[in-house]
């Protein structure tokens, strides 16, 4: 930033950083969903899918806005908006034709109902159709259209150096009440019913989700205290915002020690470690703040602790393990008989029954423990393709560039975290952390592209010949008939 600062005039840097209509709104939006999503974490709420299925409508119209208002020339935003947005109505599509294909059907028995697998197509779409199902797959599609256009919109760092505060402050808030929650032993989140489950942290009904909300939160907390201690003229690291961030992260990653779920909590701990552990390598190798060999001692002392925590979780006895196991083994059957489409969102509920061992008959299951398996079986092969092909794309084509953005590189590894978790539980059912993990993401990714263009070409090639319909500026190109007297 500092070289490209010393280049631009102060009003060229006015230009960059001030935000444009689009900017100030997807900041809101981003900011107003991230709150509703932490502090109304039901993964199931009609209230909260319904309104992010209100605010993606609005995605669009975003980008329209800033098509109009944006001060630099823009290469192909609407193309752009449509292939990162494919995984979102692709899935919606699939959903759609295969409500055309229902595998349950009903008979009777002695006035008694029944429910039987019926022969079907499995080279077309298989849905289980259900009243709530499409609230769910709109409200979790218009998540990631709003997450979505953080990776198109901003055109300057300062967008995010402006929005992850308040977020990673949001995250941090949210540690503050599950641990008010702990110290006074309350047997349900504040203001709600609860489930009747002690395993709840905040407002997140099950303390599996938040651990990997507080992984996702943690580690970009971290990065942002490591981004602090590289700006030209910054505080020493104590009297700085570095350290409120260092505390917050803690926060947040000390509650891996209270979360129950035992995998999550154990990815928790030691991704935890493993960002302290990068703090400390910084301050002794490349940081010349007075303190840095104390706060590299104490970073590293906390990260062994972390790490102990961390595989002492992950060899603990857990009571539901042989249940996890049977869950999982059931989505790899379904996921065998219908491998290219699946049987359609939400149906790993529905199907269970058909497919579980007797350990598991009488009890409801929504969850197959373990977010990769169960995706694979309700949408298949076919349905990850998109969004494993745009992940995939994004990150190869950050680490063929310039790869060398450290705050790109915390923050992604944070994700990384968060897909492990979902190897071994289920995260992303969470809203919260759904749309937690794509902010993040994408502003990484965002990030990196703002950090290695110069501020007028993140979006477009440089031409030096632009047609005259497209200047905004008046450009005379005839012939100056000059008198002189």
């Amino acid at each position: 930033m500092g070289e490209e600062q010393t280049q631009l005039r102060p009003r060229d840097r006015l230009l960059r950083d001030t935000f444009t209509p689009a900017e100030g709104l997807l900041f809101w939006t981003i900011l107003i969903s991230a709150v509703a999503a932490t502090w109304f974490a039901d993964p199931r709420s009609f209230w909260v899918l319904g309104f992010f299925l209100i605010v993606g409508c609005g995605g669009p119209g975003i980008l329209k806005m800033h098509q109009l208002t944006h001060p630099f020339f823009i290469d192909a935003l609407w193309t752009r908006f449509w292939l990162f947005s494919a995984p979102a109505w692709l899935i919606a599509l699939q959903f759609t034709a295969g409500a055309l294909q229902d595998p349950l059907s009903q008979f009777e028995i002695e006035n008694q109902p029944y429910l039987t697998i019926s022969a079907v197509n499995h080279w077309l779409p298989v849905s289980v159709t259900t009243s709530t199902t499409w609230i769910l797959v709109l409200g979790i599609g218009a998540i990631y259209t709003v997450s979505m256009n953080l990776f198109i919109v901003p055109k300057s760092r300062s967008f995010f150096e402006r929005i992850l505060p308040w977020l990673c402050l949001n995250a941090v808030l949210a540690a503050i009440l599950g641990y008010l929650q702990k110290t006074l032993g309350l047997k349900s989140p504040l203001f709600t019913a609860g489930t009747g489950q002690s395993d709840f942290f905040a407002f997140f009904p099950y303390d599996g989700h938040w651990a990997a909300f507080a992984l996702l939160w943690s580690s970009t907390c971290i990065a942002m205290a490591l981004l602090s201690t590289r700006y030209e003229g910054s505080a020493d690291f104590v009297n700085s915002v570095g350290s409120w961030y260092l505390a917050g992260a803690t926060l947040l990653g000390a509650t891996g020690f209270l979360v129950q779920a035992r995998w999550p909590a154990a990815i928790l701990l030691i991704t935890f470690s493993s960002m302290l552990l990068m703090l400390s390598i910084h301050f002794l190798a490349d940081s010349r703040d007075p303190n840095r060999k104390s706060i590299a001692l104490c970073s590293a002392l906390v990260s062994i602790i972390a790490f102990a925590g961390g595989i002492f979780r992950a060899f603990q006895i857990d009571d539901y393990a042989q249940s996890a196991s049977s869950l999982r083994r059931a989505a790899i059957e379904m996921f065998r008989d219908s491998p290219l489409f699946g049987w359609g969102i939400d149906s790993f509920t529905q199907l269970l029954p058909f497919y579980a061992d007797d350990t598991l008959l009488g009890s409801r299951h929504d969850r197959a423990t373990s977010d990769i398996l169960q995706t694979l079986a309700e949408v298949g092969i076919l349905g990850c393709l998109p969004i494993c092909i745009l992940i995939a794309y994004l990150t190869i084509r950050y680490f063929r560039g310039q790869h060398d953005i450290h705050l790109t590189n915390h923050m992604l590894f944070g994700c990384v975290g968060c897909i492990i978790c979902a190897c071994f539980d289920a995260p992303f059912m969470s809203p919260a952390v759904f749309l937690s993990f794509f902010i993040i993401f994408f502003s990484a990714l965002r990030w990196a592209d703002l950090s290695r263009n110069r501020v007028d070409e993140v979006d477009t090639k440089p031409e030096l010949i632009v047609h005259e319909d497209l200047r905004s500026v008046p450009f005379h190109t005839k012939e100056y008939e000059e008198e002189f007297k």
